[in-house]
């Protein structure tokens, strides 16, 4: 949101997306009058109590209580409890991508193309037909968030999977706080576009 200071992700107790958010209030405020981005309000006036989490770093995590609205795109929340890490880490969405892996710790050379099958805050697992080595240092690249980023991951298992091409987990490692926000931002879109495909 241009011009927004703090910038908000809203869900549900269950960690479904809601809407975009900025926070017109201090921060330190006990009650946050909070500007939706999309025309969202009927979806988050559902609820009584959602999440809010940060799209910046050094802002909390907060679990809220819903006050008010004024009905047009405003609501004031009174933050009941800081959330910690919990709803940043649960960020998660299924998203098919082709894309590319290339080696840092491994022995083999060039690059390797994999198609996502899951896309997190913290990681992302993939199908690929090379056989990597756990705890391998890979960098992948994923294109779906607002400018291509080339990230750092450890592979950390083989996962079950129906195909016949090995389904892989990784964590990102050395992420900076750019990144981290960048995809933040596309796996919180990806939710809301999934949902709305659902309709």
């Amino acid at each position: 949101m241009s011009g927004c200071s703090y910038r908000y992700m809203l869900s549900d107790s269950q960690n479904a997306p809601l809407a975009r958010a900025c926070l017109e209030t201090p921060p330190e405020d006990r009650v946050w009058r909070l500007r939706m981005e999309e025309a969202d309000l009927s979806r988050v006036l559902e609820h009584e109590i959602i999440n809010l989490i940060s799209m910046d770093q050094g802002l909390p995590n907060m679990i809220g209580m819903i006050l008010s609205t004024d009905h047009a795109d405003m609501i004031e929340v009174e933050r009941l409890n800081e959330a910690g890490e919990s709803p940043r880490q649960n960020l998660r969405v299924p998203v098919r991508f082709e894309s590319f892996l290339y080696p840092v710790s491994g022995s083999w050379t060039g690059r390797l193309p994999i198609v996502c099958h899951d896309l997190s805050c913290g990681g992302i697992a993939f199908f690929c037909n090379f056989p990597l080595r756990l705890m391998e240092i890979v960098e992948v690249v994923v294109p779906i968030t607002a400018q291509p980023l080339i990230l750092r991951a450890r592979i950390l298992r083989l996962r079950p999977s129906n195909s016949n091409i090995p389904l892989y987990s990784a964590t990102f490692v050395d992420l900076i706080q750019d990144e981290e926000v960048l995809l933040r931002e596309a796996v919180f879109s990806q939710q809301i576009t999934n949902r709305d495909a659902r309709k």
